[in-house]
């Protein structure tokens, strides 16, 4: 008997291969101080955190995990370069949450963990099909569930296809979870000439 997976959803892993300096630290914090409200935590009021001198090279280490992704799941021959358009951090303290979401006018997600805790802080993924009959399950399998989490902790990058629902539970813990959440798109020619799917983006 063998059982394949057919049209999985991308989970991309990777991590900071070292500790943020003290002049990323630094700007982190002050974000820190210029935040609003979100659905269940708070946001940077800067959406643009990663055009900021200071983080240019967290910013260059991420997108060579964004071209790296494009490389082993896109797979395209088409002649496009992904860069990174909007980026913000979030902070979730204890008992808050982050509401289930995706994010639109967006081709990869990624999320980059400044701060959280394995042992209490995760990501959770939602499917968007429920299924129109419930059975009970004895055991939970990546088949049979509509959620599925991964623990995240401290220097975590992950990458995730925009239009997967995902969010964060009530946080447990007493530290402050900090993310900085990052959207990417795509410039360059797409589809293709002679079928009329030609697309040239800039």
């Amino acid at each position: 008997m063998l059982i394949h997976q057919l049209f999985p959803q991308p989970i991309y892993f990777s991590k900071l291969e070292r500790a943020l300096t003290e002049k990323e630290l630094k700007i982190i914090n002050k974000y820190k101080k210029k935040t609003k409200k979100n659905v269940g935590n708070s946001r940077t009021t800067d959406n643009y955190v990663l055009e900021h001198k200071p983080l240019q090279n967290l910013k260059k280490y991420l997108n060579k995990m964004v071209i790296d992704y494009f490389n082993k799941v896109v797979c395209t021959s088409n002649s496009i370069i992904p860069y990174i358009t909007q980026s913000w951090i979030n902070y979730t303290e204890e008992n808050q949450f982050h509401h289930r979401h995706s994010h639109a006018n967006s081709y990869v997600s990624g999320v980059f963990y400044i701060n959280a805790d394995k042992e209490v802080d995760k990501i959770s993924f939602y499917k968007t099909n429920y299924p129109t009959i419930e059975l009970h399950k004895t055991k939970y399998n990546i088949f049979n569930s509509n959620s599925w989490w991964y623990p995240m902790k401290t220097g975590d990058i992950i990458l995730f296809p925009s239009t997967l629902i995902h969010g964060v539970d009530k946080k447990k813990g007493t530290n402050t979870r900090i993310s900085l959440s990052f959207n990417v798109f795509i410039k360059g020619k797409i589809g293709d000439n002679s079928n009329l799917t030609e697309l040239v983006l800039e």
